[in-house]
């Protein structure tokens, strides 16, 4: 390759590991300044994996200070991701304790009638005593209690509403509201109780960064402080618009949450988006548990005609 190839490959290599490395270092601040930066957070796991190739072409090339910088900037992409690998030991359950399977749906909005009639058909083959819903629209929620769905889940706290606002809790079981305050999106408390006893479910969503970002931080720190101001073992379930690579996100968990996928090796899994030409490469639906709560069993489902897919856990009091 001739010089000038070669220089140009070797800034190539530098502008990768100075960008990774840059947005490394945005996730060591408490929370995102900007929205680009919530933004480009969301791509971390796969800045982090560039370092790999950078960091053999740079020993190919004798490059040492690029391969050495590249490896510890991948090394500190490893750091942040051990969670994910390595998750703490979940509590023990209650001798013999139920099990509550929750699903929760993010609908879209724009999604047609057709499709919602199907998501209905699919729900009733999947064994669930509580769903939650967001994005509901009055015309979802027309369709849905038309359907059989609507017979198996008798107990409804509904608030449907324009665009993406709409939420809505199902249960088989009776549930009672409780008297949390809405975010912009709305949240919903309740308390189901089922055979595992009263379990409290907040069914969220967040606003987007990418179009409020000062709301959504508000929204990331409401759930949490919602979800560990009570006495019964709480859910917080949805749509929370933010990953574990978003620094707002993880001061979420740290207030005395689980999250279902990380505690049950499912952290590096993915929801969203699901209605483009690409894979889906982020997590933005979470489910998350306070400590008197244990989540044993956490599954992904296709959602017909949504952005995101849909998640079903199963929960049952700790020991």
């Amino acid at each position: 390759m001739r010089s000038g190839g070669k220089r140009f490959v070797e800034l190539i290599g530098w502008c990768a590991v100075g960008g990774t490395g840059l947005v490394l270092l945005t996730q060591t601040a408490d929370r995102p300044r900007s929205r680009p930066i919530a933004v480009i957070q969301t791509l971390t796991p796969y800045l982090a994996l560039t370092m790999v190739p950078v960091g053999l072409v740079a020993l190919t090339g004798r490059r040492v200070t690029m391969a050495l910088t590249a490896s510890a900037v991948g090394l500190g992409g490893l750091a942040l991701a051990r969670p994910l690998a390595s998750p703490p030991a979940l509590r023990a359950v209650a001798a013999g304790a139920s099990a509550l399977r929750i699903a929760s749906l993010n609908l879209l909005y724009t999604n047609d009638e057709a499709s919602i009639a199907t998501v209905a058909d699919d729900l009733r083959g999947r064994g669930l005593d509580v769903i939650t819903f967001v994005e509901y629209t009055a015309g979802h929620e027309r369709v849905l209690r038309e359907s059989g769905l609507a017979d198996d889940f008798p107990h409804r706290i509904e608030r449907s509403g324009p665009g993406a606002s709409g939420i809505a809790i199902w249960s088989k079981s009776p549930i009672g509201v409780g008297d949390s305050a809405d975010t912009t999106d709305r949240i919903l408390d309740a308390t189901v109780k089922s055979a595992a006893g009263p379990v409290r479910v907040l069914a969220v969503h967040a606003h987007t960064p990418t179009s409020d970002f000062e709301i959504w931080k508000g929204d990331l720190d409401q759930f949490g402080d919602l979800g560990v101001a009570g006495d019964d073992p709480t859910l917080v379930v949805g749509d929370f618009n933010a990953s574990f690579w978003h620094p707002n996100f993880r001061a979420l968990l740290r207030k005395g949450f689980t999250d279902a996928h990380i505690a049950l090796r499912r952290g590096f899994s993915v929801s969203w988006p699901t209605d483009v030409c690409y894979p889906p490469f982020v997590r933005l639906d979470h489910a998350l548990t306070t400590d008197s709560l244990v989540p044993t069993g956490i599954e992904d489902f296709d959602i017909r005609g949504s952005d995101h897919r849909g998640l079903i856990v199963t929960v049952s009091p700790a020991r």
